[in-house]
């Protein structure tokens, strides 16, 4: 008979067991797997977070814009009635219907107002990549389309649309 402590423990280590490594290649197997897919989960959710965050800045943009033009017009004759922006266009709707121009005309008084109204908007420099171009519709009287490329700049560093590109259309 052997003594016990000559006989060798029966146990094999845990690593040369045939369990641990079906074990370690199934866990290598779900990290490996699941790489990719995470990175289509973050390539998803950082689109959906810029196109939130692209939606915020517009939304931002739209509600200083009505508060710097807010002082454009007469507000007692005159109102503002929308403000929106759709593909890098800002129009303003503007309605003049109860305005009483004398002495001048309903035209002159919309040309008037679409000076008034761009120069405010033109303060705005940090949203200048939010627009490509500004319409002022006085709805029956006519629009004022102003492009972004048309901006002038005056000796103070002010910028504006030379009123010679307004016309009613």
């Amino acid at each position: 008979m052997k003594d016990k402590s000559t006989k060798s423990n029966g146990k094999k280590p845990i690593f040369k067991k045939w369990w641990f490594w079906v074990i370690i290649v199934v866990i290598l197997a779900a990290i490996f797997g699941n790489s990719g897919t995470n990175d289509s989960i973050k390539d998803e959710t950082k689109d959906a977070i810029n196109s939130t965050e692209q939606q915020a800045t517009s939304d931002k943009f739209v509600e200083d814009v009505k508060t710097a033009i807010s002082g454009a017009i007469d507000s007692d004759n005159e109102a503002i009635t929308d403000i929106a922006l759709k593909d890098k266009d800002l129009c303003v709707t503007v309605d003049l219907s109860k305005a009483d121009p004398s002495p001048l005309t309903i035209e002159d008084l919309a040309i008037s107002r679409t000076s008034s109204i761009t120069d405010a908007i033109l303060e705005l420099t940090g949203y200048d990549s939010q627009w490509n171009t500004i319409t002022v519709d006085f709805g029956d009287v006519g629009k004022v389309v102003c492009d972004k490329d048309s901006i002038k700049e005056n000796e103070a560093g002010g910028r504006y649309f030379p009123s010679e590109n307004f016309t009613l259309k």
